[in-house]
């Protein structure tokens, strides 16, 4: 075990760990939040291995005026900690993208701070534990909920009214109620720039450097290659960094919070290893299925009124019917003209036949591919966000005024016609009031999870059934997605695995 001189510290590649009582695998938004729950809970000696550096932890919307932040996202060629470890089998889907943000904070440093939890058709008996959804949605240790508990949280952090808090009014628009998007950011003091919460905003020093909380270490630039699994049980991690080549960490736990592919790649090797899987992969691989438009609405004349929003983010909640919501950001676009920026998102279900498997010719750590496919379910999502996306934007233009210029889609994962949309090139060169339309490819929105369900391929206290001592975090872990994003389940399930750890120590 580490000296107390040597518990608080973010090392890079090259400096050598040689076991922990807790290895995290990934330093993102589930892996940070887990160990600095763990820390909370007075649990000593944890490691978090993250595969990119650690010096740059500022969200990119607090580091870059907006349009370069937009380029970071839907450019992410423009993005050096941008990487892609996986080959898709599904091409468009899984490519372009779709991939990891290989630096400390990982997407944490890049989402848009959407706090809504699962809706109750998704979260759910039998998809989910009835355990899981009585912590989440009901009591957690004879408290509130951890909903309630990370939600308040989250409101105390960004300085806002937790969702629902009286005087959030809605309005409509369209013919539809928007509400207030709940959102986990904050105004960066004198600044037009702002971030979404990280719980790396708890680890900043005065020189803003990291500095882990009490029992925690990170190790940076090391790349885990494989679980080590032996006599059926986990030992630790086999790793590789620049400076020293590949090694081993032992440790008694270790969690998966690499993301949703690169965790279940590495499952998928565990498993394999210690005899559980009958082929290398595992399938419900799913994500959101996203459409929308973007149209840029002209100025409007001296002295009318403007029936448009507050510039802002807001959201109507999901349609069962649809399994979607819809939200829409309203920006200023200069001279008085007024971007709208809509979309539905809607639950891909979970599938068997959309899979993440690891091609063994490579050895037993080799790389991930990616097959995905739509059921006939989907397909009903997609022509019903279509839909509705329509009968809003003729509803916007008539009580705008303006032409409702017919909209039109092209085929569900057209590359030509994806989310890269809302680039700020592609957006200057939009004649106003004309909505361009677009659709997510898989793989593409940072939601992507199912594969290492609770209640299945986990426990619910979230450990590998049949193989001790391995668990995992993140939307991985779903049984089943829901509509909303994903962050606000996923930090409520690090706190609760942050529990049974402490307990077991």
């Amino acid at each position: 075990m580490p000296s107390n001189s040597e518990t608080n510290a973010v090392r890079g590649a090259g400096e050598r760990e040689d076991a922990a009582r807790v290895v995290v695998v990934g330093g993102g938004l589930a892996g940070l939040e887990l160990a600095a729950a763990l820390s909370d809970q007075g649990v000593e000696d944890v490691l978090v291995l993250e595969a990119g550096p650690g010096e740059d932890l500022d969200h990119i919307h607090r580091a870059h005026p907006r349009d370069r932040a937009t380029e970071l996202v839907f450019a992410p060629e423009r993005d050096p900690y941008f990487r892609r470890p996986w080959d898709s089998a599904s091409a468009p889907h899984y490519t372009g993208i779709s991939g990891l943000r290989r630096r400390l904070g990982g997407r944490s440093l890049y989402w848009h701070g959407v706090v809504l939890p699962l809706e109750d058709w998704a979260l759910a008996t039998p998809w989910w534990p009835a355990d899981v959804v009585a912590d989440l949605t009901r009591s957690w240790q004879g408290g509130p909920s951890l909903y309630e508990r990370v939600g308040a949280d989250l409101a105390e952090w960004s300085g806002t009214a937790p969702e629902g808090a009286a005087g959030q009014q809605a309005r409509t628009f369209g013919g539809q109620p928007f509400r207030p998007l709940p959102r986990a950011c904050r105004q960066v003091p004198g600044d037009d720039r702002w971030e979404a919460y990280s719980a790396l905003d708890r680890w900043r020093g005065e020189d803003g450097t990291a500095v882990p909380p009490p029992g925690v270490r990170v190790r940076c630039g090391t790349e885990v290659l494989a679980v080590d699994v032996r006599d059926g049980a986990v030992r630790g991690v086999l790793v590789r960094d620049p400076a020293t080549g590949s090694g081993s960490i032992a440790a008694d736990t270790v969690v998966l919070c690499a993301g949703t592919v690169e965790s279940t790649r590495l499952a998928v090797q565990a498993l394999t290893t210690a005899g559980k899987l009958a082929a290398p992969r595992l399938g419900g691989l799913a994500d959101h299925i996203v459409q929308g438009f973007v149209v840029r609405l002209p100025a409007a004349p001296p002295g009318a009124a403007r029936h448009v929003p507050d510039p802002g983010s807001y959201y109507v909640p999901t349609d069962p019917a649809t399994r979607s919501y819809l939200r829409m950001d309203v920006q200023p676009a200069g001279d008085g003209e007024l971007l709208l920026d809509v979309r539905t998102t809607g639950e891909q279900l979970p599938n068997p036949d959309s899979v993440v498997e690891v091609l063994t010719a490579a050895g037993p750590a080799g790389p991930a591919r990616v097959r995905t496919a739509l059921r006939p379910e989907d397909h009903e999502v997609i022509e019903a966000q279509r839909t509705v996306l329509r009968d809003f934007w003729h509803a916007v233009a008539t009580e705008l005024g303006t032409d409702p210029v017919p909209m039109e889609f092209t085929g569900f994962g057209d590359p030509g016609r994806d989310n890269t949309a809302v680039l700020p090139e592609r957006i200057g060169s939009q004649r106003v009031g004309v909505p361009e339309t677009w659709t997510s490819l898989l793989g593409t929105e940072d939601h992507e999870g199912g594969t290492l369900p609770l209640g299945d391929v986990l426990t619910s206290r979230h450990e590998f059934a049949g193989l001790p001592g391995l668990y995992a975090a993140g939307p991985a872990v779903f049984p089943r997605l829901g509509a909303a994003n994903p962050s606000l389940t996923a930090l409520a399930l690090s706190r609760r695995l942050a529990a049974f750890l402490a307990g077991a120590a």
